[in-house]
């Protein structure tokens, strides 16, 4: 008897340790990791708490333990403060709009080209497939491998931007309707950069934002995160967040003078419960969030799904149809977002 008491109080001290790291991490998007870097970190485990939290519920509920209300109150709060962590959307009609525009981001992983037994032609044939499933628009790769621009034939407008001659990794746009400006953003110190193309569809103009944010540099492996110590790993992630910061601030700055809407997309190496996503979304659409469906997984870091790459558009823009597609050569899988406008 006195056993189950104490392991009562012991479940409900854990429990209420886990509901307070959740309401810390409600203050995060507002908190630049440049002032707060340790604190920043908690943004990576929002996930995990969620989860912990709602078996602690789960917990209480099978044994009808009023203590059940804890962990079910600051999830409902969780809910509307970080927006829905699991859609159910339908599609919208596309031909309500007068215009309509289709976007593919996918993070190619450098099409595999450094894997130990890279297969080319698997990596074409499930490029093939994607493009003839989704028809996109515009596509934006991360991650783009120069020897790869064939696969992309039926795309006759195309920026492709690598940082110097000397680096294999690079970005680009393709796109069915013609671009009239382009540039990118070169990160100092970085191998990660940012690419935009102004893109004329019809009468309309549309500024489209390929991202790939700074690296956390962890592989998604538990042998990697022992062997390279917790400290070191913390300030890693700590590092990557302020360099984050000053990336996406350089973008906001870009993106402020644009006359145009904005398309963001890409990989931001980031959750939604973080300062970089609260950042980039700030007056945009997240189109999973209008249109998406599950819990828009689009990376494994050792089987747990995280959301990390993105498709965000001006609110002037309604998003049509989301879809995360789940057939995939890299290690990301690839989003696509219809918007429209008249």
């Amino acid at each position: 008897m006195k056993k189950l008491k104490f392991l009562g109080k012991l479940m409900y001290g854990l429990n209420i340790m886990a509901v307070f790291l959740l309401v810390i991490s409600f203050v995060l998007p507002y908190l630049p990791p440049s002032i707060f870097p340790s604190l920043s970190l908690l943004s990576l485990g929002v996930s995990p708490l969620l989860l912990i939290n709602l078996l602690f519920g789960i917990y209480w509920l099978i044994r009808l333990k009023k203590q059940f209300l804890l962990s079910f109150l600051v999830l409902l709060i969780a809910y509307f403060h970080f927006n829905p962590f699991f859609e159910i959307s339908s599609e919208g009609d596309p031909t309500k709009y007068k215009e309509t525009l289709t976007l593919l981001s996918y993070n190619v992983h450098l099409f595999n080209a450094y894997e130990p037994e890279p297969n080319p032609e698997e990596v074409k044939q499930q490029i093939s497939e994607l493009i003839k499933t989704e028809n996109p628009d515009v596509i934006c790769i991360q991650e783009y491998y120069d020897a790869n621009e064939g696969h992309f034939s039926d795309y006759p407008y195309r920026f492709i931007h690598f940082k110097d001659t000397s680096n294999a990794l690079g970005h680009a746009i393709f796109s069915k309707y013609p671009i009239v400006n382009r540039g990118g953003f070169d990160f100092p110190n970085s191998y990660n950069n940012t690419i935009y193309a102004d893109i004329k569809k019809g009468n309309d103009t549309l500024r489209i934002y390929n991202l790939h944010l700074q690296s956390l540099g962890i592989l998604p492996s538990v042998a990697f995160l022992q062997s390279r110590g917790t400290d070191k790993i913390k300030k890693r992630i700590s590092e990557t967040f302020v360099i984050q910061e000053e990336q996406i601030n350089s973008i906001l700055e870009h993106k402020s003078r644009s006359k145009y809407p904005v398309i963001v997309s890409g990989d931001f190496n980031n959750t939604p419960f973080s300062y970089t996503y609260r950042s980039l979304k700030k007056n945009m659409n997240d189109a999973f969030l209008e249109r998406g469906n599950g819990l828009g997984t689009t990376y494994l870091f050792n089987r747990y799904p995280m959301r990390i790459d993105y498709i965000f558009g001006s609110e002037s823009m309604d998003v049509v149809k989301f879809n995360t597609i789940k057939n995939t050569f890299s290690d990301h899988y690839p989003v696509s977002a219809t918007f429209g406008w008249n």
